[in-house]
């Protein structure tokens, strides 16, 4: 079912009113001729407008559990990696590197990831020490490496529920001067 059938439908619909009002304007000094007419009239384009409600809820869910798998799809392109592990639990491992420069950036600075277990792997390849953290949105670190040079450290996170968390780096001055990012655990796709 593709977005065409809400425009039909809603094509329909008005149709349907125009017409009722001009039967109701041009008819009889009692329109409809009878109560039963009334609700039987109420009662279909009710029907209708629920219907197409079910409608809109089930391709919206269709849409949700198309989008997470384009993402789970992007994440895995752009170095992630998800695995089931024993319980049926999901483990998703992102990359995420700094500038052989030392620059105070994460690249990239945005991370989506599935609910469950979750290992980042930072690489910073520069002399300049840098570290990574993961937190709340209100600053509770849920795990974190200390600074290093010229390697790659992980952090692993467990039972991630979906929401919003930042990564940043905890040497002081780093995450003021702008390197920290946004990861985002999605909400598990619904079971059919």
């Amino acid at each position: 079912m593709d977005g065409d059938f809400f425009f039909v439908i809603g094509i329909v619909l008005v149709i349907a009113a125009v017409g009722l009002a001009f039967l109701g304007i041009r008819g009889s000094d009692r329109f409809p001729a009878s109560r039963a007419i009334l609700l039987g009239g109420t009662a279909l384009f009710a029907a209708i407008v629920v219907t197409t409600m079910a409608f809109a809820i089930v391709k919206s869910e269709d849409e949700q559990k198309k989008r997470n798998e384009e993402l789970a799809k992007e994440e895995h392109e752009a170095g992630g990696a998800t695995t089931t592990v024993a319980g049926g639990g999901v483990a998703t491992t992102l990359d995420v590197s700094s500038p052989a420069d030392g620059g105070l950036v994460f690249q990239p600075n945005g991370l989506t990831a599935n609910p469950g277990n979750l290992t980042i792997t930072y690489d910073n390849p520069s002399p300049v020490a840098h570290s990574i953290a993961v937190a709340t949105s209100n600053g509770n670190v849920l795990g974190e490496v200390q600074p290093f040079t010229n390697g790659k450290e992980s952090v692993q996170l467990s039972n991630l529920a979906p929401g919003k968390y930042v990564f940043y780096c905890t040497v002081p001055g780093h995450r003021e001067a702008g390197m920290e990012g946004d990861l985002t655990v999605l909400a598990a796709a619904s079971k059919r």
